[in-house]
């Protein structure tokens, strides 16, 4: 059976890009034999690839040397007929030297760097790039993904499984899970741009009157905010294993919530409200309703290379100015049609 090999040991939300590239290629090769690499950070994504024919395996998401050396050995000895290279990380450039598999990439050029140099880059089999160069809003990364693995360029059925094991806690509480806007606190945004746990709140509490409940997360780990938020609000608190929800409470937090849980959480919402990153680019995997959340200071590359398979996206610069940024954000919910009470 022939193999083919898939680099992508990169954050969980640059996983997310490729996700729609990976689906045409397992579409396109259901009867060859296909190892994904993973990095350890999006392992815990690693069940959207529970398919037949499909192996992972994991990597660091920076390599040192002897890690480096390992890879290297592992694709001499593999015999692999295609490497796609969907990490372009400097080192998978120079596998063209040592393999005679082809090797599909995605390449950048930019002003200061662009990777891999002309010579390495002369030596792959096909590329597509991502040029950071252009000014102009041209393709995002995950539709260049798809266009490097989409040979027959056909529209594809998802053959990936969106269906994680779930924790016992969220799988008993899992009939709550219907009518709810999702909304996550990502505190380095938030604060940076002028907002304390507290407009949070209030931002919640604007969401009071809709027709649907609230559902938020927080970023994962022990943070002075999480006692904050446990004790003010009914929850789900990940860490213990314990329910302390409130079936009359319109807001419910959800403490430290694991990815699985979460990838389903994201799948049961009817909208997700977060800061732009790996939760908004699942929510358009998933084709939900997205509020996308960009900091003031975003660089323009983050606008060019991401636009959402979805229709249903909206998006907005968060800025110190809670009350047009609270009316913004419910003018955009009317327009999901979450109509008040």
């Amino acid at each position: 059976m022939s193999k083919i090999l898939i680099l992508k040991n990169d954050k969980w939300g640059d996983l997310g890009h490729s996700l729609k590239g990976i689906n045409s290629l397992l579409n396109e090769n259901r009867d060859k034999q296909i190892e994904i690499i993973l990095s350890e950070i999006s392992k815990d994504l690693s069940f959207l690839f529970k398919i037949e024919n499909v192996k992972i395996t994991y990597l660091k998401y920076s390599l040192n040397i002897f890690e480096k050396v390992k890879l290297f050995f592992k694709i001499l000895t593999s015999n692999f007929e295609k490497i796609y290279i969907l990490a372009p990380k400097n080192i998978y450039f120079y596998l063209p030297l040592i393999t005679s598999a082809k090797i599909f990439a995605i390449t950048i050029n930019n002003k200061n760097k662009s990777r891999p140099f002309e010579y390495l880059r002369s030596k792959l089999y096909y590329y597509k790039i991502n040029n950071r160069e252009n000014r102009k809003i041209g393709q995002s990364i995950g539709n260049l993904i798809n266009d490097l693995c989409n040979n027959e360029k056909k529209v594809y059925p998802n053959i990936l499984n969106n269906n994680p094991n779930l924790s016992l806690l969220f799988n008993d509480n899992i009939s709550l899970f219907s009518n709810f806007i999702h909304i996550h606190y990502k505190e380095s945004i938030f604060s940076k741009n002028g907002w304390s746990s507290d407009d949070f709140i209030d931002l919640l509490n604007s969401f009071k009157n809709l027709n649907y409940k609230t559902i938020f997360t927080s970023d994962f780990g022990n943070f002075p905010f999480h006692s904050k938020f446990l004790s003010k609000f009914s929850n789900l608190n990940f860490d213990n294993k314990i329910s302390n929800l409130n079936p009359i409470s319109r807001i419910h937090y959800f403490h430290n919530i694991n990815i699985q849980d979460l990838f389903k959480l994201i799948d049961l919402s009817n909208v997700v409200i977060s800061p732009h990153g790996g939760m908004t680019i699942l929510a358009s995997y998933l084709n939900k309703n997205v509020i996308d959340i960009f900091d003031a200071n975003i660089t323009s590359n983050s606008f060019h290379e991401f636009k959402p398979n979805n229709s249903n996206y909206k998006f907005l610069i968060l800025s110190n100015d809670k009350i047009k940024v609270t009316n913004k954000i419910l003018k955009n919910l009317n327009k999901f049609k979450l109509f008040s009470r």
